[in-house]
């Protein structure tokens, strides 16, 4: 991956005041492992369920979130405000989803264009050239 740097403390945002954001959980059994064997989703990564997380009942199982494609079936959730490592398996995350501006020259360009493909599919985030 070009430019990954892994747990960075860059914030993309640019109004961390205004965004709003809840817990989830990343299922580590869809992420992908790098060539160094780690499975690490980026910071800025859209991310989804099959459910509406936020109106789901947590208390009856954690809805656990992975990859946004944009695919039928999959409800769009957030980004991940972190890179998170789930190669030891699932990880609780930060998931941005409301009031989410991006500046893209602080992600990753693997998540640049992760969220170029699903442009207008993800309410409430939107990525900036600035």
């Amino acid at each position: 991956m070009a430019d990954t740097q892994y747990f960075a403390n860059s914030d993309p945002r640019i109004r961390q005041d205004l965004t709003v954001s809840l817990p989830g959980t990343i299922d580590s059994t869809t992420v992908t492992a790098g060539s160094d064997g780690k499975k690490v989703i980026l910071q800025g990564t859209p991310v989804s369920a099959t459910v509406d997380w936020l109106s789901a009942d947590q208390s009856i199982g954690t809805t656990k979130l992975s990859a946004f494609t944009g695919a039928e079936g999959q409800v769009f959730a957030g980004v991940v405000a972190a890179d998170t490592d789930v190669t030891a398996g699932d990880a609780d995350v930060t998931i941005w989803f409301e009031n989410v501006y991006l500046r893209q020259k602080l992600l990753d360009s693997t998540v640049v264009a992760a969220l170029q493909a699903v442009a207008g599919k993800t309410p409430g985030v939107k990525l900036i050239n600035r």
